[in-house]
């Protein structure tokens, strides 16, 4: 019972985790909240289900979904957030909100308020291992995050155009006086940013249905990894994510189903409240 309830914590902390790398990620680079980032992982599921009713294959769907995603997020950045000039954060977050609402609304117009059903992406039958059974989704899905992170530090790490991304989100004035094209940077932050949302999307869909409320709990959650693991830190968003889902499977398995959301809330705020800057303390300088 205990290992099924981590593995099951450690498939929906895996999730959350990529959510968290996205929105640490945007961060990072504009000193923005991003509240329209969740509503991302909607979208993309949305949006491979309707390529997969019309007949394409599933692995093409899902291609094609990661790819209109992250034309979406590069979109946003070049008509809307850059129009702005990242000069006021709350105007940044005000319209991030308005996008949030947008696509909650134009979801609704477009697909309806009911839930929609997602084809399965991995074989359904438990795998019982000892006793323990094992769904093939939860296997895949681990991995697949996990490798997902570490592509993504071995491309900031070891390409030239991440560590000039890197230098833009340490210090964006001292960047672009070395040359490097900031207002390039971010715009592929946001496109990076949403085609990791979109694969979130894509693995969540067939474990819940694919609605217009799909997000809004994963959205909390995922916000929630970025600050429990520490804003600036990938690995801390790593990290966070899977603290939380940990935490919520474990909670609603020995104390109550009804309140692994308050579970994992809690913890949250008891751990900020000994160590206000996260579990992975970085520093970050607030942009006003």
């Amino acid at each position: 019972m205990f290992l099924q309830q981590i593995l099951n914590g450690l498939t929906m902390g895996n999730i959350y985790a990529l959510l968290a790398v996205g929105v640490t990620m945007i961060y990072k680079a504009m000193g923005m909240m991003n509240f329209a980032h969740a509503d991302t992982i909607m979208v993309a599921a949305f949006i491979c289900l309707t390529l997969y009713s019309l007949g394409l294959p599933l692995v093409i769907a899902i291609l094609l979904t990661i790819v209109l995603s992250a034309i979406l997020g590069l979109s946003l950045e070049r008509f809307i957030y850059r129009r702005l000039e990242y000069g006021s954060f709350s105007n940044l977050l005000i319209a991030t909100v308005g996008i949030s609402f947008i696509f909650k609304n134009l979801s609704i117009v477009i697909w309806g308020a009911e839930k929609h059903v997602f084809p399965q992406l991995f074989p359904t039958e438990p795998i019982e291992v000892q006793g323990l059974l094992i769904l093939p989704q939860n296997i895949a899905i681990i991995p697949i995050a996990v490798l997902i992170v570490v592509l993504l530090q071995l491309f900031f790490n070891k390409t030239k155009i991440g560590k000039c991304m890197r230098a833009a989100a340490s210090d964006s004035e001292g960047a672009a006086m070395m040359g490097i094209d900031v207002s390039y940077t971010r715009f592929l932050t946001f496109g990076i940013s949403a085609a990791f949302a979109a694969v979130a999307g894509i693995l969540m869909a067939p474990i819940f249905y694919v609605s217009t409320t799909m997000s809004t709990l994963v959205g909390l959650k995922a916000f929630s990894s970025a600050i429990l693991g520490g804003f600036g830190s990938i690995w801390g968003a790593l990290a966070g994510g899977l603290i939380m889902g940990l935490v919520e499977a474990i909670g609603g398995a020995y104390i109550a189903t009804a309140y692994k959301d308050v579970i994992s809330f809690g913890v949250l705020f008891i751990a900020l409240y000994f160590k206000p800057t996260g579990l992975f303390a970085k520093r970050v300088e607030q942009k006003l």
